[in-house]
């Protein structure tokens, strides 16, 4: 009987931490692959001051315009395609049987928005944890506590 290759996708709104297999308990911890999205410094998303605009009555009249999008947003949703495709194309070349998807409760809903079907299939579990803080020895035994939860 062949044994499953289940992924463990770690991430959050700015990087992905993908495992490709939990190594056994007295193994050395495997190399991850990490997928950092942009890193911005908050300082010069929110430094920026409005663009003016002039009134369309006249009277030469000038106000604020709001950006059209907020580059945080904008930023975490380019990093989540970013992984989608990567896990797509490895999935194409057999890499993986199953997914288990572990990050916070925004970054799931960006993923449930953003996942294609065929990718959707893979998927094994979804757990709502924010785990990117933790160093990988660590990491790999929150995933172990999570699975057999």
């Amino acid at each position: 009987m062949k044994l499953e290759r289940i992924w463990h996708i770690v991430m959050d709104d700015s990087r992905s931490r993908i495992l490709r297999r939990l190594p056994s308990p007295h193994e050395a911890t495997p190399a991850e692959i990490v997928i950092q999205g942009k890193s911005r410094d908050m300082r010069d998303v929110y430094q920026d001051r409005q663009t003016r605009s002039f009134a369309s009555a006249g009277g030469g009249r000038r106000f604020g315009v709001e950006p059209s999008s907020n580059p945080i947003e904008k930023d975490a949703r380019n990093l989540m395609q970013e992984v989608l495709s990567y896990l797509e194309d490895q999935q194409k070349a057999g890499a993986f049987d199953k997914l288990v998807v572990i990050a916070p409760a925004q970054a799931i809903g960006r993923w449930r928005a953003e996942i294609s079907d065929g990718l959707r299939a893979s998927v094994q579990k979804e757990i709502v944890k924010n785990l990117m803080q933790l160093s990988p020895p660590e990491l790999v035994g929150a995933i172990r506590a999570l699975s057999s939860a």
